[in-house]
């Protein structure tokens, strides 16, 4: 062989001006990539190997669909997309003939292309040189990229305002020069991508759909004008419950076949469900003008779209006569109305006809050939796969999970390259908590839907990146759709909720501002202030929160959304118990429960029960907050949320660990973490570990404590949560300062507050400030240490958290004892008690009573410190915190021997056994401070009671260790005893 002879490359074709490339997946037209799925492209490559020989339809049929039993008529489809790509008409067949009745031939002339001259093809359209031009340098790199099909992901801020003849993309930019690339394109060939991209699911409600636009085509930009347009479902004129499934079906295919080319503004279907549950609409034909109103004051849509559909006859190809009415919802006018017929087989392109007719009455530009062969792409293979997936689409959103999960796993089964059903599954097996299995299914949409639109592509990009908590590859997804598509409110709330979830709740509220500018109904959207308090939550306002909250539920009660009226009584509840108003979050809860019943919403129900479970817990209401977990658990289970669930079990398991019931609770602690591991959730599963280290903190054993901690912490930073990897750095610097490492305690702290700082939570920062106050204390730098606790209760007084507010009073009490201001300290430690007392915090309580009995013993009112320190105890009987005992118990012996002047010997030894076995105990243990606290005490007790050499060495050795470890006041203490 002569190896200076170019040799045909195999599978790469010329035929007219296309190009195709089997083995890359690409398809050209005048070098431009043209979109086509996984089914169109195997049947073209087929023809084309085949041309001038005649391809049976078994033969097609059985090649495509080797393992699937699938109709004639979606082979008929599938050319029939081919023919709309290659430009071929009914009558003017140039590449695809049809030989009646039994198959299809390639009748082009076809050239398959050399070796040498493949590759140069290849390489033009899979590497382009990047140039970035700025004002004083260059810089270039190189990526396999598909020119034509270029898209800017997340994180630059560029555009390309060329691509020359060698494929060169030129890039002006304003911005220094990123050391790192973050430019996605789109290969045909394969789902080469720089980014990340999943299924459309989160919190915020399932957004998977059939897909439009499915290629990187520009959206046009006339976003001032678009209609917006709600398609609020088909009425089964049939009777026969069976054949509802195309109601869901054709209402998505439309929807979708209407969003192509981003002209029309399109309602989604979770609003449109929503809408109809609050209205009790079932499948309108048409609507009054008061419910049209209702309509558009609700979503912003100005047209509606509804009907019937009927079938007409019971024999096999039975025809559908579809019926459409478009409404004005302004004036309450039909625009006009369209019928069309076909068979069910036929639903798709019945379909495309509907659109086609409606795009023409509402003025919007026709899709192009490329924009509709793009629709067809996105649409399911078989109407078997449609039913499958109308119906998994149903169940999800009225919150049946499990059901659509085996629905769409069906889906996917059936057919594996349909990319929305691998995103609707990710969404079920999110809403089951199932976060590993979610994101692979995510993934596999990712790798399928290289040539969806950008629009779509960043929407995909957006959930996955939620999904893998990417938050701020999230928020960069959702800020470019929001740039693209100004108008959307959907688009503003999904990036201000990345936002809040990314730590940037300043930036949320930034972003919900701009949505409120959007002209009327759509920048009154209640949703807007239900974001609001979100991200007001999540920064530590919740006066805020609450002001937020209150005004959603107040909109959507005028508006008659019962759903989101309760959504937003559960944030106002929320924010109600982090005020201190307990009570008054009890009712309003219950009110949220009983809308969530009426609207037949049981996961809202059995959330709102676990969330009155958390009331219950924090007011000391241990038996009423049972049993709301209780009650929350069984529907959980019964509805097989395995995440609602594990949060019910871990409510369980905080009730009994603060009734002490220490064993019971690392139980239940360890059943939560299991789940959480079963179903893949990084965080919970740090946030089980983190609940286990208090439990081995509270039975002493800090060290088993300290190593739970840490990998909580690593697993947060893993998933990259700041607000969580806050507070479990700051949990981990609280239990390094009771081992007695100071350093540690106060790098964890620093550490700390610089992410609640960065990402602005209020709460968070007063409890860093706080611990470092602590630190200060304990190493002697009382006017520091004043200086952070005065900042922390600031913080907490203006966020009106009674109960942490009382509690940084109390730390200021401790700092008045040691600054000889005893008086100061029982005043404020009777105002924190008094608060305690009311929020039915008996841990909370006594610790305030030992720091009244601390104050009242220095003033010489010993009779009264007596009483105090007798409540103590009597409060701390039925707790296990082992600090609480340990400060009971100095102060007890203190009191006690304060009590009898001269004490007796009996009573002396008798005190000092109790406290030898108290400092065994905090020996064992770890607690580093209560040693020295006790040691100072016994050192006291030896030089009164005449045993001056021991209580001097005791002291001696106690001023040395203290200062060795930065215990400075310890130390000080010490020596002053001494001198």
């Amino acid at each position: 062989m002569n190896p200076a002879i170019p040799m045909p490359r195999k599978g790469l074709y010329e035929f007219g001006p296309f190009r195709l490339d089997s083995a890359q997946h690409l398809l050209l037209r005048d070098d431009k990539a043209l979109p086509l799925p996984p089914k169109a492209f195997e049947i073209l490559v087929l023809l084309v190997e085949k041309r001038g020989d005649l391809m049976a339809k078994g033969d097609l049929l059985h090649a495509v669909w080797p393992d699937t039993f699938v109709e004639e008529n979606n082979l008929t489809q599938y050319v029939s997309m081919l023919r709309k790509v290659l430009g071929d008409g009914v009558d003017d067949q140039k590449f695809i003939q049809t030989v009646p009745k039994l198959g299809y031939r390639f009748v082009s002339a076809v050239r398959q292309v050399s070796e040498g001259e493949g590759d140069l093809l290849l390489a033009k359209h899979t590497r382009t040189r990047i140039v970035v031009r700025e004002e004083k340098e260059e810089e270039s790199a190189e990526f396999e990229v598909d020119p034509a099909s270029a898209i800017r992901v997340p994180g630059e801020k560029s555009d390309i305002s060329k691509i020359d003849g060698t494929g060169t993309a030129v890039i002006h930019r304003g911005l220094p020069v990123s050391p790192k690339w973050t430019w996605m394109f789109a290969l045909v060939s394969s789902a080469l991508v720089l980014g990340s991209v999943a299924a459309l699911v989160y919190f915020r409600g399932i957004r998977p759909r059939f897909r439009a636009n499915s290629s990187f085509v520009p959206v046009r930009e006339t976003l001032k004008s678009r209609h917006s347009v709600a398609v609020l479902g088909f009425k089964n004129l049939s009777g026969h419950a069976e054949d509802d499934w195309l109601s869901t079906a054709l209402t998505e295919m439309l929807t979708t076949e209407l969003a192509a080319g981003g002209q029309l503004r399109m309602v989604s279907g979770e609003d449109v469900n929503r809408i109809k549950s609050d209205l009790s609409l079932a499948e309108p034909e048409s609507l009054a003008i008061t419910t049209l109103n209702q309509i558009r004051d609700r979503v912003g849509a100005d047209i509606t779209v509804s009907g019937s559909y009927v079938e007409l006859g019971k024999e096999p190809g039975k025809q559908v006569r579809l019926d459409l009415r478009i409404q004005d919802a302004s004036a309450g006018e039909t625009i006009f109305s369209v019928a069309e017929t076909g068979t069910v087989d036929q639903l798709f392109a019945l379909v495309s006809r509907s659109g086609t007719d409606l795009r023409a009455k509402l003025g919007a530009p026709m899709v192009s050939s490329v924009e509709e062969a793009q629709v067809q792409a996105a649409l399911p293979s078989t109407p078997e796969v449609a039913r499958l997936y109308s119906q998994g689409l149903s169940k999800l959103r009225t919150s049946d999970a499990p059901t659509a999960q085996k629905l769409l796993a069906r889906v996917v089964t059936i057919d594996p390259d349909f990319a929305p059903g691998h995103s609707a599954l990710a969404a079920a097996w999110s809403a089951l908590g199932y976060d590993e299995k979610a994101k692979a299914e995510a993934k596999r949409a990712l790798d399928l839907s290289y040539n969806f639109s950008r629009q779509e592509h960043l929407s995909i990009a957006g959930q996955y990146s939620e999904l893998s908590r990417a938050w701020d590859s999230a928020v960069e997804s959702y800020s470019q759709l929001f740039n693209l598509f100004p108008d959307s409110v959907d688009y503003g709330l999904w990036l201000s909720r990345a936002q809040t979830s990314a730590g940037r709740g300043k930036d949320a509220l930034g972003t919900l501002e701009t949505l409120r500018k959007l002209s009327s109904p759509s920048g009154q959207d209640p949703q807007i202030d239900l974001a609001e308090a979100q991200a007001d939550e999540s920064l530590g306002n919740f006066k805020q929160e609450l002001a937020a909250a209150d005004l959603a539920a107040r909109k959507g009660e005028a508006l008659g959304e019962r759903l989101l009226v309760a959504r937003s009584l559960v944030k106002k509840g929320w924010a109600q118990l982090r005020l201190g108003q307990g009570k008054e979050a009890i009712e309003v809860l219950q009110q949220a429960k009983g809308l969530f019943a009426e609207a037949g919403d049981v996961q809202g129900v059995a959330s709102t029960l676990h969330i009155i479970g958390n009331v219950r817990s924090e007011q000391g209401e241990y038996t009423q907050a049972e049993q709301s977990y209780q009650d929350a658990l069984a529907v959980f289970r019964r509805i097989g949320d395995r995440r609602a669930m594990a949060k019910s079990t871990n409510g369980l398991a905080i009730v009994s660990y603060e009734r002490g019931n220490l064993s019971r609770a690392k139980q239940l602690y360890g059943q939560y973490l299991a789940i959480e591991r079963e179903v893949g959730s990084k965080i919970n599963t740090a946030g089980a570990l983190g609940n286990l280290a208090n439990v081995a903190e509270a039975q002493g054993d800090l060290a088993e404590s300290r190593t739970l901690n840490e990998e909580s912490i690593e697993i947060f930073a893993e998933v990259g949560d700041q607000r969580a990897m806050g507070t479990a750095l700051g949990n981990l610097a609280g239990l390094l300062f009771e081992q007695g490492d100071l350093a540690g305690a106060k790098k964890r702290y620093q550490e700390a507050l610089e992410i609640t700082r960065k990402i602005g939570y209020q709460r968070g920062i007063a409890f860093d400030l706080s611990g470092l106050g602590e630190v200060s204390r304990a190493e002697g730098d009382l006017t520091a240490a004043r200086q952070k606790q005065q900042e922390a209760l600031a913080i907490r007084t203006q966020l009106g958290e009674k109960h942490n507010a009382a509690v940084s009073r109390l730390y200021l009490a401790l700092l008045s004892l040691e600054e000889h201001n005893p008086a100061e300290a029982e005043k404020i430690a009777l105002e924190s008690g008094e608060e305690f007392k009311q929020e039915k915090s008996p841990g909370d309580e006594a610790t305030a009573d030992v720091m009244l009995a601390n104050s009242l013993l220095a003033q010489g009112k010993v009779s009264e410190a007596q009483a105090a320190i007798g409540r103590a105890k009597t409060l701390s009987s039925q707790l296990t915190s082992r600090p609480l005992v340990f400060e009971s118990s100095i102060s007890s012996a203190r009191i006690r021997l304060a009590g009898k002047r001269p004490p007796s010997a009996s009573l002396v030894e008798k005190t000092r056994e109790s406290l030898e076995s108290q400092l065994a105990l905090a020996r064992k243990c770890g607690y580093l401070e209560y040693e020295y606290k006790l040691r100072l005490v016994l050192g006291e007790i030896d030089l009164e009671s005449g045993a001056n050499r021991e209580g001097r060495a005791r002291l001696e050795t106690l001023v040395k260790d203290a200062n060795a470890r930065g215990f400075g006041l310890m130390a000080h203490n010490a020596t002053r005893i001494l001198n």
